[in-house]
């Protein structure tokens, strides 16, 4: 009996899987190979793009056009172009320094030495020993700059042949008289090392000073600082302007900067074959300064876009645009003036309206909060039995001409508001 049960429910379960089989079957199918499947979608048609079905109409704008861009500034592109190529390491002699004991005014030969094109600089003075000393110094050692430093003596009675012997090929000459700047340019054209100078001056330099360096080959440049004197005692960095008429002889120019001008003439291309004056720039200066140093132009672009005259189109860019005022002939002035009056009269008109429009509102609630307060005091004798509302329209003439008065109207103004004259106190003004 066991045997029989246990064919039987083998011969259920195969029944039921026979059944499930058959159910699923139909809901599987075989999937084409994928070469199969992409034969057969290159072989369908393409569908056809439909053709639009509206019209495309370019209508202006009414927004307004957008500005251009602002011209991109490359700091360093221009710097390149305002400094000269000075090849070679050539000799650079220094003189009209070193002749103060209480300083050792190192400053100049620190900044030529940063410039890294002189193969050697060379300070003159009349005591070459004592200058030596002085410029023996710990910042000179660490900078490098006594590995480079010379030192001479410019021979007053024969300066081109001192220039020479000590093979300068470039000469800056400081702290030169405005009438001696035409023979030091001389001297310079005479030394036969000597190829580039700057000369520099306290004070303006006439234009005949400037006729020997006329068709010669020699690079020259000569700076006049327009100040009674350099301060040894101010900061560099000051607000400096080149070719500009001072604003005070008295605001002096550091003398730090002073080094620096000199010193960067010779590498700046605008500075070459020039005259040029430098003085203290005031407000406008540092503006422009400012400007530059925020846009990053170092301190010799900066120099050289004010010896290229740069600062002019700065400065009239400032200026507050004047306004053009046309001349207006007899007629249209009357016509001018009658037009005035009207609409001084219009205004007028409207002012007093308006002033009316707000007496008569204060009045009103003057006269109601008047005329309410009476009430509520003969609410109980006289105005018994008569209601608030009924007792303010009965008696408003009387209210407002109260309410006039508390508030400092004068009677006319009252009387503008037909307001009765009677001056009793009763509350029947229409039985008087």
């Amino acid at each position: 009996a066991s045997t029989s049960q246990a064919r039987m429910q083998r011969v259920v379960l195969a029944i039921c899987l026979a059944g499930a089989a058959g159910l699923l079957a139909p809901q599987c199918a075989v999937r084409a190979p994928r070469a199969v499947l992409r034969a057969e979608a290159a072989e369908a048609p393409a569908e056809a793009t439909p053709a639009p079905t509206f019209k495309v109409i370019d209508i202006p704008s009414d927004k307004p056009k957008e500005e251009k861009e602002e011209e991109v500034v490359d700091p360093k592109a221009e710097e390149e172009e305002l400094t000269k190529n000075i090849k070679g390491k050539p000799i650079m002699g220094v003189s009209g320094f070193f002749n103060d004991a209480t300083r050792s005014d190192q400053r100049v030969l620190d900044v030529l030495h940063a410039q890294n094109v002189w193969g050697a600089i060379v300070a003159f003075s009349d005591d070459m020993v004592a200058n030596k000393k002085r410029l023996m110094s710990r910042s000179a050692r660490y900078s490098g700059l006594l590995g480079v430093l010379r030192f001479g003596e410019l021979n007053s009675g024969d300066v081109a042949t001192s220039l020479e012997n000590a093979e300068v090929q470039a000469w800056l000459a400081f702290d030169v008289a405005p009438t001696e700047v035409g023979a030091t340019l001389q001297a310079a054209i005479k030394a036969k090392t000597v190829e580039r100078v700057v000369v520099a001056s306290t004070g303006p330099v006439p234009d005949d000073q400037l006729k020997v360096v006329e068709g010669e080959d020699i690079d020259w440049s000569v700076v006049s600082f327009d100040v009674a004197a350099l301060a040894d005692d101010l900061p560099e960095g000051g607000p400096l302007a080149v070719d500009r008429d001072s604003q005070d002889l008295a605001s002096a120019i550091s003398r730090d900067d002073a080094c620096r001008v000199v010193a960067e003439a010779f590498v700046l291309e605008p500075a070459t074959k020039k005259r040029f004056v430098v003085s203290n720039g005031g407000e406008m200066s540092a503006l422009y300064l400012r400007s530059l140093r925020e846009q990053g132009f170092s301190r010799r672009a900066e120099l050289g876009k004010l010896i290229q005259g740069d600062m002019a189109a700065f400065e009239e860019a400032q200026k507050p645009k004047e306004e053009v005022v046309e001349e207006k002939t007899e007629e249209e002035k009357k016509a001018e003036a009658i037009d005035r009056a009207k609409e001084y009269e219009e205004l007028f008109a409207e002012s007093r309206k308006q002033a009316a429009e707000q007496r008569e509102r204060a009045i009103s609630a003057k006269a109601r909060e008047w005329l309410s307060g009476r009430w509520e005091a003969k609410k109980y004798s006289t105005a018994a039995g008569i209601d608030v509302e009924a007792y303010i329209e009965e008696n408003w003439a009387e209210g407002v001409k109260e309410a006039s008065a508390i508030l400092g109207y004068t009677k006319k103004n009252a009387q503008g508001m037909n307001v009765d004259d009677d001056d009793d106190d009763d509350d029947d003004d229409d039985d008087d």
